[in-house]
């Protein structure tokens, strides 16, 4: 099958109108050396060059990077850091693919790889790959994997994102607990969140006088408030999932999935160990605050962190019959356009952030490199604990589920989190929400 795409029907996959497909590509400067109409030869060969690599945020890293790498290529090839914000970089992205003027380089993202290497828009990179000797090959697999389409590899992977549990181990020891790990189940995360969970008069749910409108520390907290990143992983984790294996259904109405989902409305409503929206509008992060002795959330919630208790991590506990623990893995990396200007230098670029000196420099940012050798400079700039590197690093391979994708992502996921939003306060069922919503995901999930 051809990966060449027609403008035409990139433009109506990507959902996007001719006119600003025309209107940016007005836009674009004159490549490097590239005669007018009155013509003129090249820019003479000692001339650098300079390149234009998109992305949608770091602009002060992606700075420093570009002049460390201009630095390292003694000034032959040189960066134009363009960064939009997430929304405005897919519109605008997909509007210089469809025009046939893409950058030289762009960072892509697990949603879109797919689309983009269906539809031809992006290079795959597995030539440039194996002729060059000198590239990495210790990536973490379930992270690299995320950009691999039927045998090409589409992008360079570039951060690692994991979501598991986070639990605050001063609280749990306080009431002479032990926090989840490995051969933790969900049964075990509930006998511990009745225990946990206290309300400022010292009740605990499962005693008279309790009230929930009252606690001062709840067992667990934004347990389900994201279907890609958190519900759907804990479904895997259960032995079950949200989609089909192929993706092209939505099964969030099956039988394993909907006694998945009644666990978490069962912890809301039923033992008061999970917070219902209303209850906590306003109160921020309850985790963060000490109000909370479990989340499932990402690293970037270290910077939020006071020093006033420790916490630890753990994955997803094992759930059902056939549950296995699990992780969130997700990433970001850097991709070739197939219309790329300078394909030759994008490469450089490419192979540069895959290095040692560019992995230093994210690394000082708080990012975990996708690399295994690299992904622990992090640690020189964070302060975690034990638990943090073997779940977060060592064993992300092992426990690793790739974050989902696709094109429809934000629509699937703003779907469900509508649809059940009045499950959550006790106001629908499970099986009530789950069967008026999967028709509506089932039509996004056509639309690949």
């Amino acid at each position: 099958m051809s990966n060449r795409m027609t403008r035409r029907r990139f433009l109506r996959n990507a959902g996007l109108g001719a006119g600003s497909a025309v209107m940016l590509a007005a836009c674009q400067p004159m490549a490097d050396g590239q005669a007018g109409e009155d013509g003129g030869g090249a820019a003479p060969a000692v001339e650098p060059v300079s390149i234009i690599s998109m992305t949608w945020g770091r602009a002060a890293m992606m700075e420093e990077v570009a002049a460390a790498f201009v630095e390292s290529n003694d000034g032959a090839i040189t960066v134009e850091n363009q960064t939009l914000g997430w929304g405005d970089y897919w519109t605008k992205l997909n509007t210089l693919y469809a025009s046939g003027s893409p950058p030289d380089s762009a960072w892509t993202h697990t949603a879109w790889v797919r689309p983009h290497a269906v539809l031809g828009a992006i290079e795959d990179l597995n030539p440039r790959i194996d002729a060059s000797p000198e590239f990495p090959d210790d990536w973490y697999g379930s992270v690299w994997g995320l950009f691999t389409f039927e045998g090409g590899q589409y992008g360079t992977s570039w951060d690692v994102g994991v979501q598991g549990i986070w639990y605050n181990r001063t609280l749990y020891e306080a009431a002479g607990l032990t926090g989840p790990g490995v051969g933790s189940t969900y049964a075990d995360l509930l006998d511990a969140s009745l225990a946990l969970t206290t309300d400022r008069g010292g009740n605990h749910p499962q005693d008279d006088g309790f009230n929930k409108r009252e606690v001062a520390v709840w067992g667990m907290s934004n347990m389900v408030d994201n279907w890609v990143n958190e519900i759907r992983p804990q479904a895997v984790a259960w032995g079950t999932d949200v989609f089909n294996e192929d993706e092209t259904e939505c099964i969030v109405n099956s039988e394993a999935t909907v006694e998945f989902l009644n666990y978490y409305l069962d912890a809301i409503q039923t033992h008061q160990v999970h917070p219902s929206a209303d209850l906590i509008e306003g109160l921020g992060n309850l985790f963060v605050s000490g109000s909370s002795a479990l989340i499932s959330t990402f690293p970037g919630i270290i910077d939020q962190f006071d020093g006033s208790f420790e916490w630890e991590i753990s994955p997803y506990p094992m759930g059902g019959d056939s549950g296995a623990h699990t992780l969130n893995v997700g990433g970001s990396a850097f991709s070739i356009p197939s219309e790329s200007p300078r394909p030759e230098e994008a490469w450089a670029w490419l192979a540069y952030n895959a290095g040692e000196e560019a992995h230093r420099i994210w690394a000082s940012t708080g990012i975990i490199n996708a690399r295994r050798s690299t992904s622990k400079y992090v640690l020189e700039m964070l302060d975690v604990p034990d638990t943090f590197v073997e779940f977060y690093m060592d064993r992300i391979d092992e426990f690793g589920v790739p974050v989902w994708q696709h094109k429809n992502r934000a629509q699937i996921n703003t779907a469900l989190t509508a649809a059940f939003e009045l499950v959550w306060l006790g106001d629908r069922t499970v099986e009530e929400a789950a069967n008026a919503v999967k028709a509506e995901v089932d039509e996004l999930l056509a639309d690949a």
